[in-house]
């Protein structure tokens, strides 16, 4: 079984009515015709499964949500979503005070009601065990290492998916290599600094996260752990890596994990 990993996606619809700030974020908001060649590696590769490591959205609307999926629906492959914390921000010009402005709870219902579940979720593909776990905000759920410890199962090669990074000296310690002015409280699960510990070291093969719009790879322990770049190509603004796409197939015993750019 082949699955494709695709990094963060921020797309802003035409007709999303927050338009001060779809023209400050224009690098992504005119970025999408190019998910057109993530669309046709995509088809290339034939992946039995593809999915997004968040941020399908640059910000909420219901315009930017219906958007993305009709994007998405280029695909004809099944897909599935771990959330990014764009997934449920807004417009910076949105006023706080604006009594129908919807919460965290009511745009995880939007997302809903179109179908996209965004919770913790195990997937057992083809000996490949796929733990998503909910992270946009640099913490967990509440419960969520016990549900991993429950969830790793021994008979199986087990892959975390996650947005935000897990909060590891090693991840940080790559993260300021590259970009030494980033908030560490922002960009790994600060909110979790135990989980690694708790419920992955020993028991997960591999943990992919995207976020940081650059690519990397590091290892913890016996884990690899690797950093997924921008999905598709933003205008006028390069960030490295961006278009990338992690490949992971279940047939190969040592290697299984290769980018394709």
């Amino acid at each position: 079984m082949r699955i494709a990993l695709v990094g963060d996606l921020h797309f802003i619809s035409p007709d999303d009515p927050s338009r001060r700030w779809r023209e400050r974020r224009r690098h992504f908001a005119e970025a999408w015709p190019s998910f057109a060649r993530t669309v046709s590696l995509l088809r290339d590769e034939s992946p039995d499964l593809v999915v997004f490591l968040g941020d399908l959205v640059d910000y909420y609307s219901d315009e930017n949500r219906d958007f993305a999926l009709d994007q998405l629906s280029a695909l004809k492959t099944p897909w599935l979503v771990t959330p990014g914390n764009h997934d449920f921000s807004l417009a910076g010009e949105t006023d706080e005070t604006t009594p129908d402005r919807p919460d965290t709870d009511e745009i995880r219902r939007r997302w809903a009601v179109r179908g996209v579940a965004m919770g913790n979720r195990s997937v057992d593909a083809d000996g490949v065990r796929l733990l998503l776990v909910d992270s946009p905000d640099s913490s967990v759920p509440e419960g969520t290492a016990d549900w991993l410890r429950r969830e790793t199962d021994d008979s199986a090669r087990n892959f975390l998916i996650t947005h935000v990074p897990l909060n590891t000296p090693e991840m940080a310690d790559y993260i300021l290599s590259v970009e030494p002015q980033r908030d560490l409280r922002r960009y790994v699960q600060s909110k979790a600094p135990t989980l690694f510990d708790e419920a992955v070291r020993g028991r997960v093969e591999a943990v992919f996260s995207g976020h940081l719009h650059f690519p990397g790879h590091v290892r913890a322990d016996a884990t690899a752990m690797h950093l997924l770049p921008l999905g598709l190509c933003a205008f006028g603004k390069a960030y490295r890596g961006q278009g990338g796409i992690c490949f992971i197939d279940t047939s190969e015993k040592k290697s299984p994990v290769r980018m394709r750019e």
